[in-house]
Order: C-alpha cells, then structure tokens, then sequence
C-alpha cells in the first residue's frame, strides 16, 4: 500500500492525538519457553516410530530448499502420504525423499525412516548463509540433535545422551538444554523442545496435518 502524504489528514492525526486518549498498547506476546511436557503428543505417533528427520531452516523458502539440495519436486502431498508408507529411503536407491513445507520464516524439511540427518553435505549446503536445525532419530533409537549456521556446526549431540555434547555454542546452549527435560527415556520430546526454543516454531500435530508438502527427492 502506498503512504499518501495528505495534509488534512495529517492535522486531523495531530487534533486527535491532542484531544483522545490513546489507547494503551498490548504487551508483546511472551515467548513460550518449551518443555518435553509439551511434545508428549509425539510420542504417540504411530507412523514414525521407524524413524524420522526434522530439519527448520531460517529465512529460507521451499524452493530455495530445494535447490540447495538439488532436488526437485514430485508432487504436493497431505501430511497423512509423507508419513504413512513408513518406507522414506529405505526403499531401495540413490535419492533421499522428504516432504518440505513453510511455517512462518522457516522451511520445514521431513523425511520419514530415512538417514537425511546424516548427510553432513547437504546438511552444510543448506545452512549457508542462514541457520540449520535438525532433529534426527533412527528406528533402533539413536539420534543426532544438531545447529549449524553457515556451515559451523554450534551444536551436537545425541539426544539419548544430552551430556555429551560437541559445537561452538555447546557451552552456551547448555542451561537451555538442561531447562527442557531431557531424560534417557524422553529424549524425542525433549529434542522437538530444544528445536522449538532455537526456531521459535511450535509444532503440533494439527499443524502438521494440516500442511501440504512439496514431496521431493534429492540425488544422495
């Protein structure tokens, strides 16, 4: 919209603002500060106990995504075709399969039973110039917590054991991690916590549902 410079207007704002209370403004929204109580939900669902990938990336559009991974997209698909197979790239080939959708300034990368959370090029491909979290866990239960931001790493560490922990802001992140609860048998909860409070984006299962993905591949 275009700001129109009106005088009359403008006197009319200035008799105003002397002669009406204005009214007070509201209050900033408080942040919420995420604990694993809040991710209990995830647990529950069935159709990624064989595994998963969550990847947020700042400031970055679906397609641009795309690009840096030099995928391409197959189709849109509901949350209900991403997750439902249970296959992700287990199926045998040369291609990682993932779904991405936008949520506020970030592009939401899911993979289901897949071993995107190991690919440390794309993974690097996709952080430059902006900030990567990925949250990644195998069927047998061992998983990767990760934050990189223009290929540096910040942050590593396996969920299952939050103690030890790798990255430039491993120091620093430390009473964030030890505030969202992570336990040996709540560490998927605790991750999606951790994730939210480092995005500012909280996930639910609704939300999630109610997205459409870009289904893609993306050569390994």
């Amino acid at each position: 919209m275009h700001r129109r410079h009106l005088l009359g207007l403008a006197a009319l704002g200035l008799l105003s603002a002397c002669g009406e209370k204005q009214p007070t403004p509201k209050p900033a929204a408080t942040k919420r500060e995420a604990t694993a109580g809040d991710y209990d939900w995830f647990t529950q669902v069935q159709d990624l106990r064989k595994g998963y990938c969550f990847l947020w990336v700042a400031n970055t559009k679906p397609q641009e995504a795309l690009r840096r991974t030099r995928g391409k997209e197959l189709e849109r698909i509901a949350w209900r075709q991403l997750v439902g197979a249970g296959d992700g790239q287990r199926v045998p080939g040369d291609k990682y399969f993932f779904g991405v959708t936008r949520i506020d300034t970030w592009s939401l990368v899911i993979e289901d039973n897949g071993t995107l959370g190991l690919a440390d090029q794309l993974l690097s491909e996709l952080s430059v110039g902006t900030r990567l979290v990925c949250n990644y866990r195998e069927a047998g239960g061992r998983g990767r917590f990760l934050v990189v931001a223009d290929r540096v790493v910040e942050l590593e560490f396996d969920p299952g054991n939050a103690g030890k922990r790798l990255g430039t802001r491993a120091a620093d992140l430390a009473p964030e991690i030890a505030e969202v609860g992570f336990t040996a048998g709540d560490s998927q909860a605790a991750a999606f916590a951790l994730a939210e409070r480092l995005t500012g984006v909280p996930l639910t299962l609704d939300l999630l549902q109610e997205r459409t993905y870009l289904f893609s591949a993306a050569p390994r």
